[in-house]
């Protein structure tokens, strides 16, 4: 699955985990203000900004009202965000240190 699909669905299961807490029309509202654009059924029909962005206003707003609790809703998105930041330095890491390899093999 995509990167994107998997926000997608990871945004959705956040929204009803909200939408359970605080009804559905408060968290479609909470979603919307972090730039989700959310279906009568519950689906992402488009978002505005990155997803990393939009992660972190869902769990801004998502917070306001409930705080410790709403934050059980993001547990997934978060989780999901530490993994592709953590993959993402792996990469950086990895790329630099050929770099690195690479320059050390043509100054000797």
């Amino acid at each position: 699955m995509g990167a994107m699909k998997t926000y997608l669905n990871l945004f959705e299961q956040t929204i009803r985990e909200q939408a359970k807490r605080v009804g559905q029309e408060v968290a479609f509202s909470q979603a919307k203000k972090a730039g989700l654009e959310v279906s009568e059924d519950g689906h992402i029909v488009s978002y505005t900004g990155h997803p990393h962005v939009v992660l972190l206003r869902l769990i801004q707003f998502f917070s306001e009202d409930d705080g410790q609790v709403a934050l059980e809703s993001c547990a997934l998105l978060i989780k999901e965000l530490l993994r592709q930041c953590t993959s993402d330095e792996e990469s950086k890491e990895t790329s630099a240190k050929q770099n690195d390899d690479c320059f050390s093999s043509v100054s000797t």
